[in-house]
This record gives structure tokens, sequence and C-alpha cells, in this order.
């Protein structure tokens, strides 16, 4: 195994422990994240919300880690994402997301893969962190996408501000 290898494994097991903390008010937000990047070209993970009714909402993760840190200028987590990648991920007809992890720190960060951003890149916003505020709105917002009549076009709050421009 070759450290690229070690970093990824170690980038999976730290979005297992980030998705699945205890909020301090609503408690546990999402059910065990299913690992299928050995299964599934793009996607790594399927994951479920906790939820009351009948319905059982869910959402596809690419997982990206890195040891590399953060760009000078922006402080974005460098980690690469192809075209090919984005476009796969926002073809799914369910909420899709990148997540980028900063391996020595622990931390993940996650945007939209929904068709906002049609190219690739190579660094990620940290405006997202997985911390138990953006895992409630995370929540919040799968929720209401598989809630909504029809299933409407998706817009992510999760978005990476470059996108916009």
């Amino acid at each position: 195994m070759d450290k690229r290898d070690v970093i990824g494994e170690r980038g999976e097991s730290i979005f297992r422990v980030l998705i699945t903390r205890k909020h301090p008010t609503r408690g546990y937000l999402f059910d065990h994240p299913c690992f299928l990047g050995e299964k599934k070209r793009t996607i790594d993970f399927h994951v479920e919300l906790f939820h009351d009714e009948s319905l059982v909402p869910f959402f596809f993760v690419q997982v990206k880690s890195t040891s590399e840190g953060y760009t000078l200028k922006e402080c974005r987590l460098k980690v690469h994402v192809t075209a090919t990648d984005m476009k796969r991920l926002a073809a799914y007809p369910v909420p899709t997301y990148i997540v980028g992890i900063d391996e020595p720190e622990e931390r993940g960060y996650i945007v939209s893969a929904n068709g906002e951003c049609k190219t690739g890149f190579s660094s990620v916003c940290n405006d997202h962190p997985l911390n138990p505020n953006t895992l409630a709105l995370l929540w919040d917002e799968v929720s209401a996408y598989w809630s909504a009549p029809n299933y409407p076009e998706f817009r992510s709050a999760f978005c990476d501000p470059k996108w916009r421009q």
C-alpha cells in the first residue's frame, strides 16, 4: 500500500466519524454511511438520514483526501476532482456532494456536486466545515429534497463560491 492509499483510507474513516457525530440539540442526524467506493465508480458513500417517516432520504458523497494542506492565497483545501467525476455526480437524480478531507488535521469540508460546477477543480472552499451546524443544514437540505412533491430541481446551499462567478 502506498502513501496515497493510506491517506485515502484515513480520509474515508475521518468522513465516517465526522458525518456521524452527534448534534448538540438534534441528536444523531445520519445513519451508518455505507461505503461503495470499491463497487461504484465516482461514488464513495451512500448516506441515509435518521428520519421518522416511511421515506428514507439519502445522498451520495465522493470523498477526496489530502495531506497537502491549503492554497496560500485563498486558503482552499488542495483536492483534485476531475470534470468527468463532476459530470457523473451531477447526473444522479439525488443530492450529491464532494467532501474534502484535510487528513493531518482530521477536518472535512462539503460542497455540492449537483451540476453547479461543470469542470474539475484542484481545490475546494472551506466555507462548509463538517461541524454540527453544517450537518444540521445538510440534513435539512436533503430532507427537503426528498419531501418535496415530484423531486424538484435541486439547488444546494453548499455551493463553492467560485462556481457562482
